[in-house]
């Protein structure tokens, strides 16, 4: 695995990752969810006990996010799972976008013809985003998934801490780098 691949993982997942886990657990954390002073291991005791009371109710928390997190299995995977599936739904939305003829022909098929293509997409993309370390790299998945899982507790600290995420700060880096 070379330095690009792994400055790729970094990009399309560990600061995904960051985000997402820091936007959760900062929520969590202020509503009193999570303890801020628990370790690790309180933590993912935490989570996983937060998912049994999500399984035994239905929801219910009125934040999207935490209840597709909640649904794709909570934790480092669930997050993980969550951003495949977001972006493998970005790309389909942009690849219609970019291809209306794509509608027209599904369309030509017939309505249930159409119905069913669109189900039949959503239940690939719900596997993939399961199996979502496959769908990233056939190459290096365990960097990949060792960036991943970096970046999910780098959010878990930064929001434990009570920290902004120093997107300005990272973009005065990067601009510093310029020539």
């Amino acid at each position: 695995m070379g330095i690009l691949t792994f400055l790729e993982a970094i990009l399309k997942l560990g600061i995904p990752m960051v985000i997402l886990s820091w936007f959760i657990f900062t929520w969590l954390y202020g509503g009193g969810e999570i303890d801020r002073d628990a370790d690790r291991k309180s933590i993912s005791a935490q989570v996983k006990k937060m998912k049994k009371s999500f399984k035994n109710k239905e929801g219910g928390k009125a934040n999207y996010v935490y209840d597709k997190w909640m649904w794709f299995g909570s934790g480092f995977y669930g997050l993980a799972g969550l951003w495949t599936f977001a972006v493998i739904e970005i790309v389909d939305v942009f690849r219609l976008i970019l291809n209306p003829s794509m509608l027209s022909t599904a369309m030509n098929e017939g309505l249930i013809a159409l119905v069913i293509d669109v189900l039949m997409n959503q239940l690939g993309n719900v596997i993939t985003a399961f199996i979502w370390f496959s769908y990233w790299t056939d190459d290096g998945i365990i960097a990949w998934i060792l960036v991943a899982y970096f970046g999910y507790w780098a959010g878990i600290e930064l929001a434990r801490r009570g920290d902004d995420l120093p997107i300005q700060e990272w973009i005065r880096k990067v601009k510093s780098l310029r020539p």
